[in-house]
């Protein structure tokens, strides 16, 4: 059972990239060191940071900055 955090960021992530959207997901949370089934809330920030930078390849500045701030706001 995933936790709360993970579901949240993988609906927005496959929404964004579809079945890449997991893939990117447990990468990053590797680079992090982060289980991608059991994200608690400390780990938002810097995942989020690595999110939205991994969306501004396939969005633009724009894009990724917009995703970032939407997974950080999965913190209140």
């Amino acid at each position: 059972m995933a936790s709360e955090y993970s579901e949240k960021i993988k609906e927005i992530m496959t929404r964004e990239l579809g079945q890449l959207g997991v893939f990117v997901i447990k990468k990053q949370c590797k680079n992090l060191g982060v289980d991608p089934d059991n994200i608690k809330k400390e780990d938002i920030p810097q995942l989020a940071k690595a999110l939205g930078n991994v969306m501004k390849t396939f969005g633009g500045p724009e894009k990724g900055s917009q995703i970032e701030r939407e997974i950080r706001r999965l913190m209140h």
